[in-house]
């Protein structure tokens, strides 16, 4: 497989999510000409459209971005960067207008204000509801994006990696290369300057609530090309994923609509027992609380907990008006009521809080390269608001688009380096073969490795499991090395999941020596080994450097 088609831009947006559409609407309305490409179709593929519960802002008149910025901090552990955190308290307001103005929609009450409610970790009620979701949001972003000359979209577009610039010093970024889906064509994309906006990791777990495409393109692209991971331990289990019945099984529920408040339930043990809490606790010490209950055998038959809010003292009618949103309609529509069923749920993989390193500008440790969350970390910490997830690909995506701008406008387009151009084009065509391969192969490796890391690196974890991912991780990887995909024009899936197999050892290798390094719990990380929070030691972040002899781990200060 040879480049066959070349295309050109100021700035390049890989990831079509929320985020790196509002990446492209800020960097196309300062004057860039972007590209944005996406590995399906735009506003019906990745991770935001599984988004339910809005976005966090601080409009009641009793709060402050000051508040947020103290919360943000506190719930996560002391481990967020706060000058991150303080950039996605003060510009958390501005994005959710700007999101209005793209046209995604709100609950507004009687009075027109918006409508607010209060999740745990909150000091005041300031969860945003955006009407239809992430579904919602994207659909506006999507439609605002089309409607700007400046932005091309690309979508069925599977990126395979990052090139760097021919040039001398720093490590700079030429643009990237990917594959027509479509057409077959495997495309360079050179830009002066490139944004990540590709999401987390999530399905790297067998027990998450994201799409199957969730598998960390983007941070291993950017890992490869010599950037910096950051916190890549830090995954944040939300407590009430579905496990049970198998039609929504990996849809989730909302724990935070469990409160006395809202819908006042409980997440139930087999005997009856009330599991969590009351007020409900954040959402860290929930999903351990929950995973407690499943340890000591409390569980259900399939390894969960029962989410009920059929004894709400609200009352039937109070119940089914508030769950008459896109998250529980769906629910509905796959024959189970969400107001009366006990719905068997337990921690699952929902937010990676790790990722590429960044700092105030979006910038990462590349020149030219810039990311934005999910696929971007060091700001959370090892806990994450309820309602910030969303926000922050608002006002990071934003920023990088901005920053991606100016960096385009100061530079001039690089040329490709011969060899890193050649050898990201050997990666992808060494994985086409004339004879048609047993695709059974990759999924069992997949599922092997799948199930190695939701056992050794899932809520609970110790140094001789993560010691047993990373051995796993190594072998599956070497045992896919040798398979290959037919040769296919349009659509060539089996090379997709050769690709993307190679990218979650590479991952599921960072995660497991991430977790082996910090030797405390903070959060969302739980060694039994080490149980205790030590900050003493390990108020620092964990850092993952890629060499030609695999990862190196080391350790940097907060900021």
């Amino acid at each position: 497989m040879k480049l066959t088609k070349t295309l050109k831009a100021d700035v390049l947006v890989i990831g079509a999510g929320a985020a790196g559409l509002r990446a492209a609407l800020a960097a196309a309305e300062a004057g860039s000409q972007v590209i944005v490409t996406n590995k399906g179709p735009v506003a019906k593929s990745g991770i935001t459209l599984t988004a339910a519960g809005g976005m966090q802002a601080p409009f009641h008149p009793e709060d402050s971005s000051e508040q947020y910025f103290q919360d943000t901090v506190k719930c996560g552990y002391g481990l967020g960067d706060k000058a991150l955190a303080k950039i996605l308290a003060d510009g958390a307001c501005a994005s959710v207008l700007d999101a209005e103005r793209y046209g995604a929609r709100f609950v507004r009450g009687a009075d027109g204000n918006f409508s607010l409610g209060q999740f745990p970790g909150q000091s005041k009620p300031r969860n945003l509801f955006v009407k239809g979701g992430g579904i919602g949001l994207v659909a506006a972003l999507a439609q605002a994006c089309r409607k700007n000359e400046n932005i091309i979209i690309v979508d069925d577009f599977f990126v395979t990696g990052l090139v760097k610039a021919n040039s001398s010093g720093a490590t700079r970024i030429a643009g990237a290369v990917g594959l027509n889906l479509k057409t077959g064509e495997l495309t360079l994309i050179q830009a002066t300057a490139v944004v990540m906006a590709t999401g987390g990791c999530q399905w790297l777990w067998e027990v998450n609530d994201c799409p199957t495409d969730a598998t960390g393109d983007g941070v291993v692209y950017a890992y490869r090309a010599g950037a910096d991971l950051v916190d890549m331990e830090m995954v944040l289990f939300y407590p009430s994923v579905i496990v049970w019945p198998p039609s929504i099984k990996g849809a989730f529920v909302h724990y935070e609509f469990l409160a006395a408040d809202v819908l006042d339930g409980n997440v139930y043990d087999k005997d009856g027992n009330a599991v969590l809490p009351k007020p409900l606790p954040v959402r860290d010490e929930a999903m351990r609380l929950m995973q407690q209950a499943i340890s000591a055998g409390r569980g259900g038959p399939h390894g969960g907990l029962w989410w009920y809010v059929g004894d709400s003292p609200k009352g039937l009618a109070a119940v089914r008006t508030k769950l008459d949103i896109a998250q529980y309609n769906y629910i509905k529509s796959h024959g189970v009521d969400p107001s009366t069923a006990k719905i068997e749920v337990a921690p699952g993989a929902h937010y990676l809080m790790g990722g590429i390193h960044i700092a105030e500008q979006c910038q990462t440790t590349l020149q030219g390269l810039f990311a934005t969350p999910e696929c971007a970390g060091n700001f959370d910490g090892a806990n994450r608001l309820a309602g910030s997830g969303i926000t922050a690909t608002q006002v990071f995506g934003a920023r990088a688009g901005l920053y991606a701008h100016q960096w385009a406008a100061a530079n001039q387009i690089a040329d490709a380096d011969t060899g890193s151009l050649e050898q990201e084009t050997w990666r992808v065509a060494r994985r086409i073969g004339k004879s048609q391969p047993a695709a059974s192969n990759v999924r069992e490796l997949r599922d092997r490795l799948r199930a190695a890391v939701q056992l050794y690196a899932g809520v609970n974890r110790d140094q001789a499991g993560l010691n047993r991912l990373a051995e796993i991780a190594c072998e599956v990887q070497a045992a896919a090395d040798s398979e290959q995909a037919s040769e296919v024009t349009n659509y060539n899936l089996q090379l997709v999941d050769l690709l993307q197999l190679d990218v979650m050892c590479e991952v599921a290798q960072v995660v497991a020596g991430s977790a082996l390094l910090r030797q405390e719990s903070r959060g969302h990380h739980f060694r039994t080994d080490f149980p205790q929070q030590n900050d003493d030691n390990w108020l620092q972040h964990t850092l993952a450097i890629r060499t030609e002899n695999g990862p190196r781990f080391s350790t940097k200060p907060v900021l």
